[in-house]
């Protein structure tokens, strides 16, 4: 048959197992790292009361999907299972784009590198034209830092260039 790969119903289980193994693993740090934090002050719920309880259920739905996937019975890959070169490319793009954000966001500051992050998004991800792309890559930075830091009182990073802070970015 067209798309099935011998043995494959072994190999559908092991990419769930897999998938399942790493994401408990994940919620497994984040819950390390969130008992570090104060888990309740005389406010109310700390830091770490969010990142806790959402690795906690987190990882227990992880170990749903690790036994599941265990439990079921062999299945056969299908068309379309493994995403093709493009999908990878994407996927790996997005990760890099994420990753670079978090780099940056500290020197140019919030509005800026959202932008060029939002903008970049949109093209890799989808067709749209250059003044949908550029509307939305512009709210979705300027808008939220204006909305976050006006209306919300909450600090976003600033740009740590003289001339882009002087400018309120």
């Amino acid at each position: 048959m067209v798309g099935q790969i011998p043995g494959g119903g072994a190999q559908v289980k092991r990419v769930y197992q897999i998938a399942a193994a790493l994401f408990m693993a994940f919620g497994l740090y984040v819950v390390k790292e969130s008992l570090a934090m104060n888990y309740y002050t005389n406010l109310g719920p700390g830091s770490g009361f969010f990142p806790l309880w959402l690795s906690l259920i987190f990882t227990a739905l992880s170990g749903v999907w690790f036994i599941q996937s265990t439990m079921a019975a062999d299945e056969q890959v299908k068309d379309g299972f493994f995403p093709s070169k493009s999908g990878v490319v994407q996927v790996v793009a997005i990760v890099a784009a994420v990753v670079i954000f978090a780099l940056v966001v500290g020197w140019l500051g919030f509005p800026l590198t959202m932008l060029v992050f939002l903008f970049f998004l949109i093209v890799t991800l989808g067709r749209q034209n250059l003044a949908l792309t550029s509307a939305v890559a512009i709210i979705g930075s300027f808008g939220i830092y204006y909305l976050f830091k006006n209306w919300l009182d909450v600090s976003l990073p600033a740009s740590s260039i003289e001339f882009l802070r002087e400018l309120g970015l």
